[in-house]
């Protein structure tokens, strides 16, 4: 369909379409104009010697009439037999001098030039004049008279001019007629073919400004309005994912505030407690004041750890920040860091497994950031022993291979619900178990986890072992010392 085509496309073609319509809309107009001429040739127009033909009969008549022609009623007897609306004449004296008739101007300059031309037909001005004598009663030229015609076609009447001219000049300026015409017939086209698409992206953009996104502009086609309606669609596709994840960042930015509320509040209210018991109770019971004194403490140092995980999770969003590498033993670190671990899941009697396999076969340092390293590993362990039964176990496995650390932390909780693999790393998020766990878990330990690696270059991901439990993978870049 020419719609379809590219807009210059469809102007050639409209163009050369104009051009051919009007070309055979000319030729049938000429072609039906000249059979029309032909038909009326001989029947509203006289042929062009109709009048010479004439003059034989006018002339007869002024032979005959002699000097009376000079007289009122011989003029009025030579006018009946002349048909003036093809023939002009004038009477004129043995001199050449006019005495009247239709035509005006001068004919004959003096009595020797009409001498010579009488008798003759002669032309003047275009038009042929035939001077006829008139003779006196004693044979003697008296005078004369010019008749003047032209060898055209005439007209029979004027209302036969009028519709006949009027005829005529319709077919000869048609070319021009049919030019505008078709010009603007194939401009309605063209028109046509690209307001549509115009139509639909003003519509889209007006409901863009009323702020509806509810839209899609049905129009396809390979030429340049088909580009910019795809354009148009693909960029309000953006905008709408710019908008819900505007959206989700609102609902985020509120989920943040009200788990910010929920998890202060618990010590908060802990705190006031304490400090009203401490306020109205006994001052001499020492035991009891540092007791009350401890418990505030620890909800203190809960708060404050809120505090410092939200700015650390807000520098990592909102700042840019350098890693800062420096050499290290992975085995010492991975030793170290078990230790630690073993502290932190003694209460729930679960066994911590490490293990490093270096690929390189040689003793080498990695240059990592260490503190960023720790982190990592402390918030993706901290959350396992959280969610790890009594007595269960925690696997560390960490593989150097190249130029990469792969670690795999793995326990033998019940697992990730499918909810949770596909949000444990989203900020804030802490599941259906999470909600049911103590108040110091905020949802940002993997999420700061996520963010970091990334830092590093890396990966992370989080899956159900096939014999039961939850494991999170990731990997970072080093630097060979």
């Amino acid at each position: 369909m020419m719609e379809k085509k590219p807009l210059k496309t469809q102007f050639v073609i409209s163009f050369i379409l104009i051009l051919v319509f009007s070309f055979i809309a000319t030729i049938a107009t000429y072609f039906f104009g000249f059979v029309l001429y032909k038909k009326i040739e001989y029947k509203n127009m006289y042929p062009a010697n109709y009048f010479e033909k004439k003059i034989p009969e006018i002339e007869e008549h002024i032979r005959k009439s002699g000097v009376s022609i000079l007289s009122r009623e011989g003029r009025a007897a030579l006018e009946k037999i002349i048909p003036t609306e093809g023939i002009s004449y004038q009477v004129m004296d043995k001199f050449g001098r006019r005495i009247y008739g239709t035509d005006e101007g001068l004919i004959i300059g003096d009595k020797d030039q009409l001498c010579r031309k009488i008798n003759t037909t002669f032309s003047l001005k275009g038009k042929y004049i035939r001077l006829v004598p008139i003779i006196d009663q004693e044979g003697k030229i008296a005078g004369a008279v010019s008749l003047s015609y032209s060898l055209v076609p005439t007209y029979r009447s004027l209302f036969d001019k009028i519709w006949i001219s009027f005829i005529f000049f319709a077919v000869i300026f048609s070319p021009f007629f049919y030019l505008i015409l078709c010009t603007w017939m194939f401009s309605r086209i063209f028109y046509k073919n690209i307001v549509k698409p115009l139509n639909l992206l003003i519509q889209a953009s007006e409901k863009i400004g009323e702020k509806n996104l509810d839209f899609f502009i049905d129009y396809d086609a390979p030429n340049e309005l088909g580009r910019l309606c795809k354009a148009f669609n693909e960029m309000r596709g953006e905008l709408e994912k710019s908008l819900i994840l505007q959206w989700r960042m609102e609902q985020q930015r509120q989920e943040m505030l009200e788990a910010l509320a929920h998890d202060l509040k618990t010590p908060a209210s802990i705190i006031k407690g304490y400090a009203e018991a401490l306020m109205e109770g006994d001052q001499q019971n020492s035991d009891k004041i540092c007791r009350y004194l401890n418990i505030i403490k620890e909800n203190t140092d809960k708060i404050t750890t809120f505090v410092n995980k939200i700015r650390y999770v807000s520098e990592l969003e909102f700042s840019d920040f350098n890693l800062e590498p420096e050499p290290v033993d992975i085995k010492v670190f991975i030793l170290k860091k078990e230790e630690g671990y073993r502290l932190l899941s003694q209460k729930k009697n679960i066994k911590i497994y490490t293990n490093v396999c270096d690929t390189r076969h040689r003793e080498a340092l990695c240059l990592i950031d260490k503190e960023k390293l720790e982190r990592i590993l402390d918030n993706i362990v901290t959350n396992s022993i959280r969610f790890t039964p009594n007595s269960g176990r925690i696997n560390i496995d960490v593989t150097i291979k190249d130029d990469r650390l792969y670690f795999l932390i793995c326990d033998t909780g019940k697992g990730f619900s499918p909810k949770d693999l596909v949000h444990i790393f989203d900020r804030f998020y802490r599941g259906d178990s999470a909600r049911n766990s103590e108040g110091e878990h905020m949802g940002l330990g993997l999420y700061i986890a996520r963010k970091l690696v990334e830092a590093h270059g890396g990966t992370i991901k989080a899956f159900n072992r096939s014999e039961g439990g939850a494991c999170v993978a990731f990997d970072i870049s080093v630097c060979r010392n």
